[in-house]
């Protein structure tokens, strides 16, 4: 199963095994408000704007810089995907629109 993310002609997924980063996202309840918002809506169909996908970059990032080291090299891969797909949204002003299975 996966949660699918598509921007224009680009996609992306967070699968089962990515989801482990929302642990880290419901530790610091209020920090990572965006991610929280997309752990809530995770199988739902929804849509986030160009300026939330830029919200959603810095986010993925501090999670990084905050937890890194305890997610290994896995999270760092999972984190720079994310991000360079977020980034693309808001770099070519583009929605993403989001579809849960």
């Amino acid at each position: 199963m996966a949660f699918d993310m598509y921007a224009g002609e680009r996609h992306e997924a967070i699968y089962d095994q990515d989801e482990y980063i929302f642990a880290f996202v419901s530790e610091v309840p209020g920090v990572f408000p965006q991610l929280e918002a997309l752990r809530s809506k995770f199988y739902s169909e929804f849509s986030i704007t160009p300026e939330v996908a830029g919200l959603l970059v810095h986010e993925l990032l501090a999670l990084h810089d905050r937890f890194g080291a305890l997610g290994g090299k896995g999270q760092g891969a999972l984190v720079l995907r994310l991000a360079q797909f977020f980034s693309a949204a808001v770099r070519n002003n583009i929605g993403v629109r989001c579809a849960g299975d």
